[in-house]
């Protein structure tokens, strides 16, 4: 698998799918169902916005999401040190070592896919 098609099936799984399952549950979740204190503070915040409020708040979920993936990129890459880890960090597909630009291709796919839609 190349860093691309690699970056491109983590952008669908991490950021589109999940953030179509946050987005359903946030629209569809009862308050009165909701279990989890955290969980039901979030709906509570959600459910109190109008229409456009509800769209900043899933894309700030969606730029969290983006910004933490292409972090932990970053530390694959050995862009981005850690405190307390020492030696290097790797990424293998099938055994042969993929990282080295992963975080930029993310980056850059999910800015094209901001200037698209």
């Amino acid at each position: 698998m190349s860093p691309e098609c690699f970056v491109s099936a983590l952008q669908q799984a991490v950021v589109r799918d999940n953030l179509a399952v946050y987005a359903e549950l946030f629209r569809t979740t009862p308050a009165e169902r909701a279990v989890d204190p955290h969980w039901v503070n979030a709906l509570e915040l959600f459910n109190g916005l109008d229409e456009a409020g509800k769209e900043v708040f899933l894309q700030v979920i969606c730029h969290t999401m983006i910004d933490t993936t292409a972090n932990l990129l970053g530390i694959v890459d050995g862009c981005c040190p850690v405190a307390g880890i020492e030696g290097d960090v790797t990424l293998c597909i099938d055994g042969r070592p993929i990282g080295g630009e992963l975080q930029e291709l993310f980056l850059e796919l999910n800015e094209a896919t901001d200037d698209a839609g």
